[in-house]
């Protein structure tokens, strides 16, 4: 049996910490040791409390279509296999116009590097953040593509207040990864790896996202 060998694993993960950059509302990232060693305990223990839609993360139907598939029912197909990376880096907003050109086929995860990707993560809130709009998401569920991936934190304007874009994607059962850190990432066809934590009742989840190159 052939194997491939991996050439170099790439991290697109947001770190967590109590810096993290969050949606304005959501509650802050806190890690309390509540055993350590230094004190005289056998083991060093901690209980983490943040939300579930924290740095990169996955969105469940559930976070926007009632009675929708939580993190612990979400088909994992949508998280894991080959994914196309495509550069849209000029764009403020992406719209269908600047998907027409672009090699996106049906079952397809497609994950957008944009500005976001240099944005820093930690700390300040960026409001004008690139988003996909109504037209690029009509697009993507017309095409019946797997899973879109975007390199902040929502698919969405910060300024939308209907959702449209979001209940395009998830209505269509197509995946959404948020919060995605692309800026070493070149345009290309990689293998993904970003399942969610297996939570009853979730509408998000993070995740340790990567991309493999294989040889």
């Amino acid at each position: 049996m052939h194997r491939m060998k991996i050439k170099r694993i790439i991290d697109i993960s947001g770190t967590i910490s109590d810096r993290t950059t969050l949606w304005p509302g959501d509650e802050g990232v806190t890690l309390d040791r509540i055993q350590n060693i230094e004190s005289g305990d056998s083991c060093n223990l901690s209980v983490l409390r943040m939300g579930t839609h924290t740095s990169t993360h996955v969105d469940a139907p559930l976070h926007f279509v009632a009675g929708g598939a939580d993190t612990a029912s979400v088909n994992l197909n949508k998280f894991i296999g080959f994914a196309k990376v495509f550069n849209l880096s000029t764009q403020d907003c992406i719209k269908a116009s600047d998907l027409y050109p672009l090699n996106i086929n049906v079952g397809d995860i497609v994950l957008f590097k944009t500005k976001n990707s240099f944005l820093d993560m930690n700390g300040l809130f960026h409001k004008g953040f690139v988003y996909l709009d109504e037209s690029a998401a009509r697009f993507l569920a017309d095409k019946k593509v797997a899973t879109v991936g975007i390199d902040y934190l929502s698919v969405e304007s910060f300024y939308a207040d209907n959702a449209v874009t979001h209940k395009l994607l998830l209505q269509n059962e197509i995946g959404i990864i948020e919060g995605l850190r692309l800026k070493d990432v070149q345009e290309g066809e990689y293998f993904l790896s970003c399942v969610p934590l297996k939570i009853e009742g979730a509408d998000g989840s993070p995740v340790r996202a990567v991309l493999v190159e294989f040889d």
